[in-house]
């Protein structure tokens, strides 16, 4: 899953005394566009993907547009848009505008360490593989630890982990389904249940277990990549 950085951005407008809040992709020209129309780049913050710029700039627009303050330059005034996304500086001042970026972001960022879990392939001998997800188990949210992989691998399974938020790991383990669809590999999670003492505790968190199709080596790699996260071997020793 690829993801491009994207800032969000506050500039202001010293002839209509007007400040805006948008966003622009790293390699894209979108502030250079509004510079060329009088705008001034006051400030700018860098975010990992689109997605997440995306929401800090709604909320930031939710906030302005709950109390009447967006909207302020026209439409007309604005060939290149995004004039539903200004303020007057009487009412917003540049510095109060970017406040509200800053508090949009730290807000965004802790619920998304809230929603984060760890994914995690665990391979059994050859051909044995089983996929979960679960919460982080380790020191900080952002470990790739986790108690059903643990448990996995004190029977000797070599687990692979990722800690990701909540909505990623669902696109991930969907991707893992169509590449299973594709293949032709069955899920056996349920008889390979019923045939595992101790492993009911970890029931929620397992998803799919499959028998890796021959060669199981270059299987697994496409395991890996059809998931489209980064994943570690993670050790419990």
């Amino acid at each position: 899953m690829s993801a491009v950085p994207t800032h969000v951005y506050v500039m202001t407008h010293a002839a209509d005394q007007a400040g805006k809040v948008g966003v622009a992709a790293f390699n894209s020209t979108r502030i250079q566009q509004h510079r060329r129309d009088g705008w001034a780049l006051y400030r700018a913050l860098l975010l990992p993907s689109q997605e997440a710029a995306r929401q800090v700039e709604g909320a930031v627009l939710r906030r302005l547009k709950a109390d009447g303050r967006a909207g302020y330059v026209t439409s007309a005034r604005m060939r290149q848009g995004g004039y539903s996304e200004t303020v007057s500086l009487d009412q917003v001042p540049r510095g109060e505008l970017w406040d509200l970026v800053v508090s949009a972001a730290k807000d965004i960022a802790a619920e998304e360490d809230r929603s984060r879990v760890v994914v995690f392939l665990a391979r059994a001998g050859e051909y044995g593989l089983f996929v979960g997800k679960d919460r982080p188990a380790g020191a900080s949210r952002s470990s790739p630890e986790s108690e059903a992989s643990e448990l996995l691998a004190s029977w000797g399974w070599s687990v692979y982990a990722a800690n990701t938020t909540g909505a990623d790991a669902e696109t991930a383990l969907r991707s893992l389904r169509e590449w299973a669809a594709r293949t032709a590999v069955p899920d056996i999670k349920a008889p390979l249940i019923e045939n595992l003492d101790g492993l009911e505790g970890a029931q929620l968190a397992l998803r799919h277990a499959y028998r890796l199709p021959d060669p199981a080596d270059e299987a697994f790699k496409e395991v890996r990549m059809a998931l489209g996260v980064r994943l570690e071997q993670v050790s419990y020793a």
